[in-house]
């Protein structure tokens, strides 16, 4: 299957507010629409996560992501220099019904892949990204590597990039205050 029938067919699941198992840039994900409030409460309890945890956002540009909160120069050209995909809490978030931290923070990852890039754009919005593993447990490393109680508790599961048995690992973290980088992930 082409990559745009897929992101085709994606799409028809997300906009209906469902759940998805996907490849991003670093390891398989557990997706929905950020405003399908159904979506996210789903993707709570398959994960069994406590409620007050927040979600990383991807978008696929740094011009999508200045549509959704404020971001320096300065912050964008930090990220540039990173080798790893890295997701950046951000504290001034322009748009209320995403699904923010009870500091009001979010995180959000530009991707880089092909993939994520181009269902993204099609999507026109970003996309709820969280591990696809049970709270607390190891993230799975590769599509292999997913449980079955995971794959039978999303409604679409992506059929793309399955078969790599790649390691990969999540994205290093991080947050800007007062012009300090801090580390939460590397």
């Amino acid at each position: 299957m082409e990559i745009n029938e897929i992101v085709k067919e994606t799409l028809s699941f997300l906009r209906s507010g469902k759940v998805i198992l996907y490849p991003t840039d670093t390891i398989w994900g557990l997706g929905c629409d950020p405003y399908s409030r159904e979506g996210i409460q789903r993707i709570q309890a398959i994960k069994q996560r406590d409620i007050r945890k927040s979600f990383i956002l991807l978008v696929s540009s740094y011009q999508m992501l200045q549509r959704y909160v404020a971001v320096s120069q300065e912050t964008l050209a930090f990220l540039d220099k990173q080798e790893r995909p890295t997701s950046v809490i951000y504290t001034q978030v322009y748009d209320s019904h995403l699904p923010e931290a009870a500091d009001h923070s979010l995180a959000f990852r530009v991707v880089k892949d092909p993939f994520c890039k181009a269902l993204i754009d099609a999507f026109d919005a970003p996309l709820v990204s969280t591990s696809a593993n049970i709270s607390g447990e190891e993230s799975p490393k590769n599509f292999s590597l997913i449980s079955e109680q995971i794959k039978k508790s999303v409604d679409y599961i992506v059929p793309y990039r399955r078969e790599e048995q790649g390691a990969g690992q999540p994205s290093q973290l991080l947050k800007i205050e007062d012009n300090q980088v801090i580390f939460l992930r590397k």
